[in-house]
């Protein structure tokens, strides 16, 4: 008892110390120790400003502060328990790269990682996760606050970890898997994107922030002054001159005399510049073949008829296909090899069945997925009348760039 008395008053102590310091933290009731590292080109970044976040439908709270220490390593207090609602996302500012060839601080370094409604104990923060965090959460992002309604936020933080090991900061599972790793440029697109970042961080050339900055340059104009906001201006326009940040590639890492490769932090690497800075990720599994129409219900899950079933040789005389459904990070939610059967479902996707006998199942299954998927279409016309209120008007001073 005297031991716990001790521990509350040094908690008291701290929690008011926190307070007239000025810091206004909205510290968890019941929290748990999430510890990480800030990494820039793969080395450790000292003295980074590490701040934890949670977003939600208004303005981000902060909920802890620490700096990196020398190995990059920091410690921040975090929610214990999953948040109903909302994400946490961690941002770390500034910082001395230890791959740096500038020397001291940075203060063009913003590097963001979104966790999710649950901190893992582990966490990396450097160029890999800001990718990942910004090609997913890009119609959420401003500057460095993240805004939006609570199912949009589970599942943009659902996809991150496709991309990205929230613990290492290497590559997800997902994106080094059969389908995507050797069938799509997502790898060697996302990789570049965090190179030509990292040349910035570490300023592996004297003018390296302003090559970047300039290279993410959008059609509306305004040069980015940190990563983040970098990485933000291409993911908002990854159509707009994508041969610019590829030239920006080439002018940080040239290939050494002598040899054949660049020297870039991450690998793989476009050998050409892309049509758009586009990450794709290919889904397979829980029954799909030869998918007819699609729907996505409120929870944003996608229900696909198939008109084949997995083994079978796929001919018009016969059309046999179930059900499928995938999570929003593309998990298959459905069996692996004839996806959902049963109630007359067979070949009729998400239809009645013209047996007598599957009527009932198959119209039960039929009204609940066309239920989630009105609410589904509702939330999206919500979403698009509030994107519409924010949008500036073409003729509001933006000049566009032929």
């Amino acid at each position: 008892m005297e031991v716990t008395r001790k521990q509350d008053l040094l908690a008291a102590v701290l929690i008011g110390t926190l307070a007239t310091a000025g810091f206004g933290l909205a510290l968890p009731a019941a929290a748990a120790n999430l510890d990480g590292q800030v990494l820039g080109g793969g080395a450790p970044i000292a003295n980074a400003s590490v701040t934890l976040w949670q977003a939600g439908s208004g303005t981000p709270r902060p909920l802890a502060q620490a700096r990196s220490g020398a190995d990059g390593r920091f410690a921040v207090a975090a929610p214990g328990a999953p948040l109903a609602e909302g994400s946490l996302y961690l941002v770390a500012r500034g910082g001395t790269p230890a791959a740096g060839k500038g020397g001291g601080d940075n203060p063009a370094i913003s590097l963001l990682t979104v966790l999710g409604a649950k901190a893992p104990a582990k966490v990396t923060i450097n160029e890999m996760t800001t990718i990942a965090s910004v090609w997913t959460h890009n119609q959420f992002i401003d500057g460095e606050a993240i805004k939006g309604q609570p199912l949009q936020l589970k599942i943009a933080a659902g996809n991150v970890p496709s991309f990205v090991d929230l613990q290492t900061g290497g590559w997800g599972g997902t994106i080094q898997d059969p389908l995507n790793s050797g069938q799509t440029p997502t790898m060697a697109n996302f990789a570049t994107l965090a190179s030509v970042l990292a040349g910035c961080v570490t300023r592996v050339r004297p003018e390296a922030c302003e090559t970047v900055f300039l290279a993410a340059q959008g059609p509306r104009g305004g040069v980015p002054t940190d990563t983040l906001r970098a990485a933000h201006a291409i993911a908002q326009a990854p159509w707009y001159q994508p041969e610019r940040v590829f030239k920006a590639l080439e002018a940080l890492y040239p290939v050494p005399q002598g040899k054949t490769m660049r020297a870039v932090p991450y690998m793989p690497y476009l050998q050409v510049a892309p049509s758009a800075w586009v990450l794709p990720l290919k889904f397979d599994g829980g029954g799909y073949r030869a998918g007819g129409k699609a729907m996505f219900d409120a929870e944003g899950n996608l229900w696909v008829g198939n008109n084949f079933t997995v083994g079978w040789q796929a001919s018009d005389a016969l059309w046999q296909g179930n059900a499928t459904k995938f999570d929003p990070n593309g998990k298959p939610l459905s069996p692996i090899t004839t996806g959902f059967t049963g109630g007359g479902m067979q070949g009729r996707h998400l239809r009645r069945s013209h047996r007598p006998e599957g009527q009932r199942l198959a119209g039960q299954l039929r009204q609940q997925v066309h239920h989630r998927v009105r609410q589904g279409r509702q939330a999206a016309d919500a979403t698009r009348r509030h994107q519409l209120r924010r949008a500036p008007r073409p003729d509001a001073g933006h000049h566009h760039r032929a």
